[in-house]
C-alpha cells in the first residue's frame, strides 16, 4: 500500500480513480508550495532540511495526486526509515546506517527509489522520479533518480547515525565539554572587558583633560595678540597631543565591541551546533539557522567588520603619527592634525558600505528581490540629493579641504567676511574663533574663498608715507635698517626669513611718499612683525626729522 501512495508519477499512485482533483486556480497553495510556470513545486524536508523540491503539473487530472499529498507520503516514507525500534531514544533504530542503501529502479519513463538494508531485504519504496520532475529540474529521469539517490543516501545515513545510541552518548558528552569551554572563554572575555573597563576610563580623562588645555589656551590667546604665533603653535602642539589619546580611545572602544560581538557571535554559532547534534532539535536549529541566525549572523558579522576596520584603521593611523612625529617641520604638523579626521571619514565611509551590503543580504535572506530594493534605494537616494544639495555639497567639500590640505586646525584663515583661528574641523563645516573670542561655524559650501594666512610662511606687505619734502632716499635707508636690525634681533630671529625681499617708493604725489617693502615671515608672525616695524619707524623717522605723511596709499 506504501508503494502505491509513495509513486507519485504513475497513475496507479497518483489518486482515487473516479475522484475529480482541484485545479491550482481553484484553492489557495498551501504553505511551501509554489506554481513555477507549468508546475506546482513542493519540498520535501527531512530533520529540518529541504533535500529537493518535487513537481507536478499545474493542471491535475482526476488520477493524478496532489504536489502537497505526494510530498506527504514521500515525507512518510522516510519517517519509516528513521524509526526507532522501541519507544525509548537510546532503543536505535529499525534500519541500520552502516548497511542502509538506496537504490535506483527503472520503471519505464520514470525511476522509483527504494532503500534497503541488511535487516530489510524487501525494498522500502520511497518516491518516484516522474517526467514532470525531470522536465521541472531539466534534466532527463535517470540523472536526476542518480542525483536524488546521492541525496537520500547521505541525508538518511547522517539521520540515522545521529539516533543511535552511542552518537547520542558523545554528543551529549560534546555538548557537556563544549558547554564547559564556551563558559570560560565567555568568563574569560568578561574579566578582560572589565578590565579594560579602567583603561577606557583612564583615556576618557586624558581626553577631557586634553580638551579642557586647548580651551584654556584659546582663552589666553583672546586675551594677548589676535594672531600670536606663540599662541598658535601651543594650540597646534595641544591639538596634536589630543588626538593620540583620543584615537587611543576609539580604538580601545572598537575593541571592547568587537570582544562583546565575538561572545554574541559564540554562543549563537554555539546555540545552532547544540541543537544540530540531537534528531529531535536538528529542525528547530535548521529553522533558526536558515531564518533567524542567517539575519542576525549578517548583522553581527557585520558589527565586527566594522570594528575590526575602525580597529585596523586607527592603528595604521597612530603608527603614521609615530613615524612622523619625530620630524620637524610644520607639513609634519599639519599631517598629524589631518590624521585623525581622515580616519574619522576612512571608518564612517567603511561603516556605510559594510551595513548598506548587511541591508542588502537581509533583504535577500527575507526573499525581497535587491534589484528591486537598488532601484527603489536609487530613487530615494536622488530624492534626498536633491532635498539636501548643501548637506551633500557640504561633505564633498569637506572631503576636499582634507584631500587638498587647505586648512587644518590652528590655521588662521579668512572665509569671505569672517577670519580667525581654526578651532574645529569636520566634513560639514570649520569652526573659527574670531579676534572678538567669537565661534563661528562654516559649511563647507559657503567656504568658496578661502585665505591661508598661515600656510608655511607669511609675508609682510609694508608701507608708509613720509611727507613730500622729506628726503625720500635717507628715509628707504633708514627703512632697510630697522628691518635688518630686527631681523638680527634675538627675540625676533626666528620670526623673520627674508628680512627685505624688496624695497622701494611705491607711490608720489603732493600729499607724500609711499615707501613700500616686503618682509617674508614665519607662519602668522607677519602681524607681531609689521607692528614692531611700525614702532621702530616711527621712532628711526622722528630721530631723523623726518615727517610723516598723509598720503592714501597709507592705509594698508
Amino acid at each position: 500500500m506504501l508503494f502505491v501512495c509513495t509513486n507519485g508519477g504513475t497513475a496507479r499512485g497518483q489518486g482515487l480513480p473516479g475522484v475529480p482533483a482541484p485545479t491550482a486556480s481553484a484553492l489557495a497553495l498551501p504553505a511551501g508550495v509554489r506554481q513555477e510556470g507549468p508546475f506546482l513545486t513542493a519540498p520535501i524536508w527531512l530533520d529540518g532540511v529541504a533535500l529537493f523540491r518535487i513537481a507536478t503539473p499545474a493542471a491535475v487530472t482526476g488520477d493524478q495526486m496532489s504536489v502537497e499529498a505526494r510530498a506527504q507520503f514521500i515525507e512518510a516514507a522516510l519517517a519509516q526509515l528513521e524509526a526507532l525500534r522501541g519507544s525509548q531514544a537510546d532503543s536505535g533504530t529499525l534500519y541500520d546506517p552502516k548497511t542502509l542503501r538506496v537504490k535506483v529502479q527503472p520503471d519505464g519513463p520514470q525511476s522509483l527509489l527504494l532503500a534497503v538494508d541488511a535487516h530489510h531485504p524487501n525494498p522500502l519504496p520511497i518516491l518516484t522520479v516522474t517526467a514532470a520532475d525531470a522536465k521541472y529540474q531539466s534534466e532527463p529521469t535517470s540523472t536526476l533518480a542518480q542525483q536524488w539517490q546521492s541525496t537520500l543516501q547521505s541525508a538518511l545515513t547522517r539521520g540515522l547515525v545521529k539516533r543511535q545510541p552511542a552518537t547520542l552518548a558523545r554528543n551529549l558528552r560534546d555538548l557537556w565539554h563544549a558547554a564547559i569551554v564556551f563558559a570560560l572563554i565567555t568568563i574569560a572575555l568578561i574579566v578582560v572587558l572589565r578590565a579594560s573597563r579602567k583603561r577606557e576610563t583612564m583615556l576618557i580623562e586624558q581626553v577631557e583633560a586634553d580638551e579642557r588645555a586647548i580651551d584654556q589656551a584659546q582663552s589666553e590667546r583672546e586675551e594677548s595678540e589676535a594672531a600670536s604665533a606663540r599662541h598658535r603653535l601651543r594650540f597646534m602642539g595641544l591639538a596634536i597631543r589630543a588626538a593620540d589619546p583620543a584615537m587611543s580611545l576609539a580604538i580601545w572602544r572598537s575593541t571592547r565591541g568587537l570582544m562583546v560581538w565575538a561572545i554574541v557571535l559564540l554562543w549563537f554559532g554555539a546555540l545552532v551546533w547544540a541543537l544540530s547534534l540531537f534528531p529531535q532539535t536538528t529542525p528547530l536549529g535548521e529553522i533558526i539557522f536558515h531564518r533567524a541566525t542567517r539575519i542576525a549572523f549578517t548583522w553581527i558579522a557585520a558589527a565586527l567588520l566594522v570594528r575590526i576596520v575602525a580597529i585596523a584603521v586607527g592603528q595604521f593611523a597612530r603608527s603614521y603619527g609615530s613615524h612622523t612625529r619625530g620630524v620637524r617641520g610644520e607639513e609634519n604638523a599639519r599631517r598629524l592634525l589631518r590624521v585623525p579626521t581622515v580616519a574619522h571619514t576612512v571608518v564612517a565611509i567603511a561603516t556605510f558600505v559594510v551595513f548598506f551590503v548587511a541591508i542588502l543580504t537581509t533583504l535577500s535572506l527575507m526573499g525581497i528581490s535587491t534589484g528591486s530594493v537598488l532601484t527603489i534605494g536609487g530613487l530615494v537616494a536622488l530624492a534626498v540629493s536633491l532635498a539636501a544639495q548643501n548637506l551633500v555639497r557640504d561633505f564633498l567639500n569637506g572631503f576636499l579641504v582634507l584631500v587638498e590640505d587647505q586648512y587644518v586646525v590652528g590655521d588662521y584663515v579668512i572665509i569671505g567676511s569672517r577670519s580667525g583661528l581654526v578651532e574645529h574641523m569636520s566634513l560639514r563645516s570649520v569652526q573659527l574663533r574670531d579676534n572678538a573670542g567669537n565661534l563661528v561655524t562654516i559649511p563647507h559650501s559657503l567656504a568658496s574663498d578661502v585665505v591661508n594666512c598661515s600656510r608655511n610662511w607669511s609675508r609682510v606687505d609694508y608701507r608708509i608715507a613720509i611727507d613730500a619734502g622729506a628726503d625720500s632716499e635717507r628715509a628707504m635707508q633708514i627703512l632697510r635698517r630697522t628691518i635688518d636690525e630686527l631681523a638680527a634681533d634675538r627675540e625676533w630671529h626666528g620670526a623673520i626669513t627674508d628680512p627685505v625681499e624688496w624695497i622701494g617708493i611705491d607711490a608720489v604725489s603732493a600729499a607724500g611718499i609711499v615707501l613700500r617693502a616686503s618682509v617674508k615671515t614665519a607662519p602668522l608672525r607677519q602681524f607681531e612683525v609689521k607692528r614692531e616695524i611700525n614702532a621702530r619707524m616711527v621712532e628711526a623717522l622722528r630721530r631723523a626729522g623726518i615727517a610723516l605723511g598723509s598720503h592714501d596709499a597709507y592705509a594698508v
